[in-house]
């Protein structure tokens, strides 16, 4: 059996007619990339004899899902981010688990579970690579006008400031955000690796990216050149850790609610968990499975933030505001 990956730009689309009875299938919505998930829904399929269809986007899937919460057409939910997963969520477009599952208390709810953990890290100069850097030191002087990043409204910088709203407050925070805008060597654009690019062009100094595009860069001949000039640092690991977001799985459906928590456990499986950290360098949730040999190669034990995920769901709406207030991205 196959996987039926179906692409649209769009959210307009249908799920293909099944060749099986009902019980036998899952139907997904997915954020994550084609070339990661599909290898491991083929698996999925060959192990249970449940075919998998799946509709792919990076963009509309939580708006979808709100809409159809009342009759909704997927079973499952694959999100490359918290915020989208605690978004449905608390629009009351999941279900709650029936099944516990072996993953770490600050990464899963009763209504979703953490599959992979990725680090928001700095991407640096090659002359910052060994100094001992937190998030809190982007407002220092030394980095005045020599830093590059992304909209602070994407999802992984929300993420980021609202895991810094907890550990210090609102009041810090307006004024730590004001200041990095200060800092700034240019308005807020582009991706993640186009901040790599930058320092690479010596428009910025330090830049503030997830851990897993490194790999991606050092393979595609174009961008392996920009890591001539730059290095990949964990912050905070003299102190609280890097601050981690999670891809995730939510449930929508009920009526397939055994298969979907199948689906689950497998993705937590040692054997998923390994091409999770092995295929793409994410760090698994799973204690069983090491991080891969390329991450390890980075700096040997690597301390994370254990805050809880749901005080960074309650924060997001706050950081959003002071955004606004401060303009941060014009």
């Amino acid at each position: 059996m196959r996987t039926k990956p179906l692409f649209i730009s769009a959210l307009v689309g249908i799920f293909l007619a099944p060749l099986i009875t009902y019980a036998q299938i899952i139907k997904i919505y997915s954020e994550r990339q084609p070339l990661l998930i599909e290898p491991l829904l083929k698996e999925f399929e060959e192990q249970s004899g449940i075919e998998v269809q799946w509709i792919y986007s990076q963009k509309g899937l939580v708006q979808k899902i709100i809409l159809e919460k009342n009759r909704p057409v997927a079973d499952v939910y694959l999100s490359s981010d918290i915020s989208r997963l605690i978004d449905i969520a608390e629009e009351g477009a999941t279900i709650q688990l029936n099944q516990a599952f072996q993953v770490p208390e600050h990464l899963l709810s009763k209504d979703w579970v953490g599959l992979t953990q990725r680090a928001r890290v700095f991407y640096v100069a090659n002359e910052l690579a060994d100094q001992d850097l937190n998030y809190e030191d982007l407002v220092n002087d030394q980095f005045k006008g020599r830093i590059c990043t992304r909209s602070g409204f994407h999802p992984y910088n929300i993420s980021l400031f609202s895991s810094l709203l907890a550990h210090h407050g609102e009041e810090w925070l307006v004024n730590y955000l004001t200041i990095l805008k200060d800092n700034l060597a240019r308005k807020p654009q582009g991706n993640d690796r186009d901040q790599v690019k930058a320092i690479y062009a010596g428009v910025c100094d330090i830049s503030v990216g997830n851990h897993y595009y490194y790999f991606q860069m050092m393979e595609n001949d174009d961008q392996k050149k920009w890591l001539e000039k730059a290095k990949i640092v964990f912050p905070n690991q003299n102190n609280r850790g890097a601050h981690v977001n999670i891809s995730g799985i939510a449930l929508l459906k009920e009526e397939n609610q055994a298969i979907a928590e199948q689906l689950i456990a497998f993705l937590l499986s040692d054997e998923a968990q390994s091409v999770y950290a092995n295929d793409n360098n994410e760090f698994p949730v799973s204690s069983n499975i090491p991080v891969s040999a390329k991450v390890q190669e980075l700096g040997g034990e690597i301390i994370f933030d254990e805050l809880e995920l749901s005080q960074i769901a309650e924060n997001r709406s706050t950081v959003i505001q002071i955004l606004n207030q401060i303009n941060f991205d014009g």
